[in-house]
């Protein structure tokens, strides 16, 4: 079969691509908006966490409290899921080791200030780091 050139524009390639992944989202899981949420959730924690703590402080105090009233909310919500699905997996023994690790990226660890770390688990990181040498 001789293949042929196709010249698109750049919308036309846009919306190819967006039917595509479309596409491959609904083949994936059915539950493929969980999983997208989830890592966009993490995502933005994540930027969020990155953040000079000092500036966000400043934003919330010029009259965005409702921001904070918005992440209290976000983390009961998770909580919610993260208990009820912790409960559904549990085992008579305890929970499997291998769902309750959380993968980080070499890159991510790499970049990691252990001299500044930027929240709770990048402290514990910091220190487990320590304790291994």
């Amino acid at each position: 079969m001789k293949k042929r050139v196709v010249k698109l524009s750049e919308t036309d390639l846009e919306k190819l691509i967006q039917k595509i992944l479309k596409e491959e989202g609904e083949e994936r899981s059915s539950r493929y908006m969980f999983f997208s949420n989830l890592e966009q959730i993490h995502r933005q924690a994540a930027m969020l966490m990155e953040m000079d703590e000092m500036m966000l402080e400043q934003i919330l105090e010029d009259g965005h409290d409702w921001a904070q009233d918005h992440v209290a909310e976000a983390k009961n919500n998770m909580d919610q899921v993260f208990d009820f699905i912790m409960n559904k997996i549990k085992e008579p023994e305890g929970i499997h080791n291998n769902m309750m690790e959380e993968k980080w990226s070499q890159k991510y660890k790499n970049s990691i200030d252990c001299n500044n770390p930027k929240g709770f688990s990048q402290r514990a990181h910091c220190q487990g780091k320590k304790k291994r040498g």
